[in-house]
């Protein structure tokens, strides 16, 4: 029979307080990879767990979903949760009827599965799945205090329980608190993330289709491909720094969030639902128009959600994970991500440890990479608030995004190349400050176009991922197990591919411009100095009739093009390809 209260002074190899999602998938993780560590989970709540909107966070994607289904919950996620058909986006328009915005997401299944969670149901079933796999959990208990061991003593966590106090020992202590952030706080290791937005949300009883947004006459739309299982993405409604979610649970009920940018919209606008309803009204008035008399389950709020962390790894023997860490914005859904990264980060500390190895230089390249991955989340947000209101911009930041994401974020991740030594996993580190380097770049870009030139909806569908796609083959291969030589090289050639792309989404831009606004553009980004490859001969080929361009067009060029749409070129595009070609380095001479 499981232990749920320990006598007091019992000893555990971790002790992780806080039983959320991130606690909970650590417990499992330790317990499953390591079974001869014990492991125990402090927890303030006790079950039943309600369903409530206690936790932002539904929505999963690749990474994290990896991770999930590697911890064996692959067979009760498809029984139990919603198998999610993808991220859709609705940029900008939000006064037009919903056929005549802009539609962004997968025209098919895809391949790699993600998940939509339902958090109650989810942590409350997790809790018996760790108890199954042999932890201990301790329910209705808060930690009370922690004092850090030194020199090798094992961490004293003071307990409390119903008024009782006690404590218990861990050679290890895992701070998984979420936001009250227990040492966090304590240690002052708080920072700031550069990005000011924040969050309301809300549960409606009952299945949203967003499909009853728009009438049967549009025939048309809902005669896009799998148009019925839209209900099933994760579904955003966007502007000029605001995004609404809707997100369907297993619970069979629906999740309604909306995130502003602090930096453009009002924070009182997501305080309380009311006020949330009549921001919808304003500026999405189709949705709220269809949420009026919904039943209102509950509602939360969160206000400068973002926030950064000095460290989240020690070599005195504690660790961070979840929102005690880090936390970056609900975009992408990528809370689960830095859980699997966080934990899997934690897993690795632990077995250096058990191993002998040198935990200070271990900490101190996980920080590294954590803060790293940290920041280059953040800057896929931070700039973003005039490109969630423009069509083509929006467009383009979800190819370039899932390129990079799939390319490098997710490998680093289901390859575990942070369990590598340093001297192995330097190159391709090198790589993914490059991929960072030009994404910062991109997202400069991005915002400038879209504040330069506002663009009109034209109410297609734009199929990103579409098939067949290098978006496609590198989301598909997410899901692949390589060795370190063979990630290396992946790698490096979905770096080189970023390069190309980089120069092709530059030439589409510009061109789109003209050569007043693209050379604005062009200096502020400082693209002089990206080292991008684009050559003479390709922007040549923007002369071409359109047949004998289209089939001169290099395989990654045409690629560009089918998932994001002809080139829309400037009356003086001729002039901005000029400006191009003067600012390419001079080629190599002969020798």
């Amino acid at each position: 029979m499981i232990q749920t209260q320990p006598q007091s002074g019992t000893q555990f190899d971790v002790v992780i307080a806080g039983g959320g999602l991130a606690g909970l998938l650590l417990a499992r993780q330790l317990r499953r990879e390591s079974p001869e560590l014990s492991v125990a989970v402090v927890e303030s709540t006790s079950r039943p767990l309600s369903d409530a909107c206690h936790k932002v966070g539904e929505s999963s994607v690749e990474l994290g979903s990896q991770y999930l289904e590697r911890l064996g919950l692959a067979d009760y996620l498809l029984e139990h949760q919603i198998v999610k058909f993808g991220l859709r986006f609705f940029p900008g328009g939000g006064h037009l009827p919903i056929a005549r915005r802009t539609e962004i997401g997968p025209a098919a299944e895809p391949l790699v599965r993600s998940y939509q969670l339902d958090r109650g149901r989810f942590e409350g079933d997790l809790r018996g799945f760790i108890e199954e796999d042999g932890a201990v959990l301790i329910e209705g208990t808060r930690v009370a205090s922690v004092d850090l061991g030194r020199d090798g003593a094992p961490h004293r966590i003071r307990i409390e329980r119903e008024g009782q106090t006690g404590e218990i020992f861990g050679r290890w202590i895992v701070d998984a608190t979420g936001r009250h952030a227990l040492l966090r706080k304590e240690m002052k290791l708080t920072r700031g993330a550069r990005h000011a937005a924040s969050a309301g949300w809300f549960r409606i009883s009952g299945r949203f289709d967003i499909n009853r947004l728009v009438p049967a006459s549009e025939e048309a739309w809902h005669r896009r491909p799998n148009a019925h299982l839209r209900w099933r993405s994760t579904n955003h409604f966007m502007g000029e720094g605001y995004w609404a979610w809707v997100i369907p649970l297993s619970s069979g009920n629906t999740s309604i969030g909306l995130v502003i940018h602090n930096d453009v919209h009002d924070q009182k606008c997501i305080m309380r639902h009311d006020r949330m309803m009549e921001f919808l009204r304003k500026h999405e008035p189709v949705l709220a128009e269809h949420l009026e008399g919904e039943e209102v389950l509950d509602f939360l709020c969160l206000r400068d959600y973002s926030h950064t962390v000095a460290r989240a790894w020690s070599e005195d023997r504690w660790a961070l994970v979840g929102e005690a860490g880090a936390f970056v914005d609900p975009l992408y859904s990528p809370g689960t991500d830095f859980i699997s990264m966080a934990n899997g980060f934690t897993a690795e500390m632990i077995r250096a440890d058990r191993a002998g190895e040198d935990l200070a230089a271990r900490a101190n390249f996980l920080n590294i990479q954590y803060r790293g991955l940290v920041s280059g989340a953040i800057d896929l947000f931070r700039l973003a608030a005039p490109v969630y209101g423009h069509r083509g911009a929006m467009t383009t930041k979800v190819y370039w995004d899932n390129f990079s994401y799939w390319s490098y974020t997710c490998q680093f991740a289901q390859q575990r190349l942070y369990t590598l030594p340093v001297e192995q996993f330097l190159p391709m580190g090198n790589m993914g400050r490059r991929f960072l380097e030009l994404g910062n770049h991109m997202q400069r870009v991005l915002r400038r176009w879209a504040e330069m030139a506002p663009d009109e909806q034209d109410g297609t569908f734009r199929s990103v991922p579409t098939f067949p796609s290098v978006l496609i083959d590198a989301h598909i291969a997410v899901a692949d197990k390589m060795t370190p030589e063979q990630t290396h090289n992946y790698i490096a050639w979905r770096l080189g591919q970023a390069e190309e792309i980089a120069g092709e989404l530059i030439l589409r831009i510009t061109q789109e411009l003209g050569p007043e606004r693209a050379a604005e553009l062009l200096e502020e980004v400082r693209f002089a100095t990206w080292g991008i490859p684009i050559r003479a001969e390709r922007v040549a080929l923007e002369e071409l009739p359109s047949l004998e361009r289209r089939r001169r067009l290099p395989e990654l060029a045409r690629d560009v093009e089918r998932s994001l749409g002809p080139v829309k070129r400037h009356p003086e595009a001729a002039k901005v390809r000029e400006l191009l070609v003067s600012l390419l380095p001079a080629p190599a001479p002969a020798p």
